[in-house]
């Protein structure tokens, strides 16, 4: 239920911010433009791992079911968490890339120190600035929005699936305490009657 809700917000969103770029006069190619001169190639690798942490967060919410699948639960559980943190990695390591790009394009230039400001800026530009801004600011609120997405869809039922799975063990320490008692009980009563 609340995975499906989740799913309809981040749908949402996702229509509106697409429906504003359309509106204020952006096509599809301008779009696709705008991502691929902002993002570069990173958006392949955004894209592969906000895919990868979907369906290991379907895969997840079918195994809350039941406690039997413990250990599968808390490894779905720590892989969506690698995929949030993988990508901001995706955004910082990309960050990277962008800045060397940029540097090594304005230094690599035999008058790079001889050139005015405004060519400066521009090689830097061009060479990888906006690459380097734009996947910092997309990782981030991406892994921001990843995790806040995973909290609304399944943190409840994660956490009363951990819950569940604990009173288990309680449970089964008090059968085996009422067992010791009965047991001790009957040893009491058999000595009794000698």
């Amino acid at each position: 239920m609340m995975l499906s809700i989740a799913s309809w917000v981040m749908g949402g969103v996702t229509g509106f911010a697409l429906t504003l770029a359309l509106l204020a006069g952006a096509s599809q190619f301008e779009i696709i433009d705008w991502t691929i001169s902002n993002l570069g190639h990173s958006v392949w690798a955004f894209l592969s791992c906000l895919l990868m942490f979907i369906g290991t967060l379907y895969q997840l919410k079918a195994k809350l079911k039941d406690t039997k699948h413990y250990q599968s639960v808390v490894q779905m559980d720590q892989l969506t968490d690698v995929w949030i943190h993988l990508f901001i990695g995706i955004g910082v390591i990309w960050t990277a890339i962008g800045m060397r790009s940029a540097l090594v394009n304005t230094l690599s230039t035999p008058d790079a120190l001889v050139n005015d400001a405004s060519q400066v800026l521009g090689r830097l530009v061009d060479g990888g600035i906006l690459l380097a801004l734009s996947t910092t600011i997309v990782g981030a609120i991406g892994g921001y929005l990843m995790r806040l997405f995973k909290t609304v869809a399944i943190g409840a039922e994660l956490t009363a699936f951990y819950q569940r799975h604990d009173r288990l063990d309680v449970d089964r320490a008090i059968d085996r305490l009422r067992n010791i008692e009965q047991l001790l009980a009957s040893l009491n009563v058999g000595g009794g009657r000698t």
